[in-house]
C-alpha cells in the first residue's frame, strides 16, 4: 500500500478514538460503556497499525491480488 493509504488508516483510527473519547466526556452518554471502550481501543489499534505500515514495517504483508509462491 502506498503512503496515502497508510495516512488514511491513521486518520480513521484517530477519528474512531476521538468519537469514543467525545462520547466518554459527555455527561449523558448515549452509547453503553463497552461500545465506548471498543471505539477507543479499536481506534488506537488501527492508528498504531497505520503508523507501523507508514514506517514500512509491514512490507511482509501481501497486497490484495498479489500472487504468492510462483
Amino acid at each position: 500500500m502506498n503512503r496515502m493509504h497508510w495516512s488514511w488508516t491513521i486518520a480513521l483510527g484517530l477519528l474512531l478514538a476521538r468519537i469514543g473519547y467525545a462520547e466518554l466526556e459527555t455527561a449523558d452518554a448515549v452509547l453503553p460503556e463497552w461500545s465506548i471502550l471498543l471505539l477507543l481501543t479499536g481506534g488506537l489499534i488501527i492508528g498504531l497499525f497505520g503508523v507501523t505500515g507508514l514506517l514500512g514495517l509491514l512490507g511482509w504483508v501481501p497486497q490484495p491480488g498479489a500472487r504468492t509462491g510462483d
